[in-house]
């Protein structure tokens, strides 16, 4: 009997197929049209659809959340790169290429820089017209101010004393 009713039914009385749902749990859209009853589901896009849930949009989103966090990544080891090789008187430039372009360039970066260590004041050169107490002042002066370390200080004090 309910088979004859679903083949009499009108337009106020849609068939049964019209509240099935589909495989991922979406309601058809039943429209009346020439006598007969057809169904369709969303496409996929717009709040029912499934490109705002469900398992695509939770790949999106790790997809979105990946690449930010490599943007970032990549970012913190070029800075990171730069100022490492900035501290140890080295080529930001070579620093960026090496960790941007090879896989290792980032530690090898790192390696390098602390091999090398801070770059040294340059002891000031002898100058023929001043005494050898004005030079061993300026020295003590720059010790004080700390532009030359105390090594710097006592190697500069012999260089100055050997020229005597």
């Amino acid at each position: 009997m309910i088979s004859v009713l679903l083949a009499f039914s009108g337009p106020d009385d849609p068939p049964a197929k019209c509240f099935r749902t589909n495989a991922n749990g979406d309601l058809p859209t039943c429209t009346y049209s020439g006598g007969e009853w057809t169904r369709s589901y969303p496409s996929g896009f717009g709040p029912s659809g499934a490109g705002g849930g469900g398992f695509e949009g939770l790949f999106v989103l790790l997809f979105v959340v990946a690449v930010v966090l490599g943007v970032a990544g990549t970012i913190w080891r070029v800075t990171t790169a730069q100022r490492m090789a900035r501290e140890a008187g080295m080529s930001e430039r070579d620093a960026t290429a090496m960790t941007l372009l090879s896989d290792d360039g980032f530690e090898a970066t790192y390696l390098a820089s602390n091999l090398r260590g801070r770059p040294t004041t340059p002891i000031p050169a002898p100058t023929a017209g001043r005494s050898t107490a004005d030079r061993l002042r300026e020295l003590d002066k720059l010790r004080a101010e700390g532009l030359v370390s105390d090594e710097e200080h006592e190697r500069a004090r012999r260089a100055i004393l050997e020229e005597l």
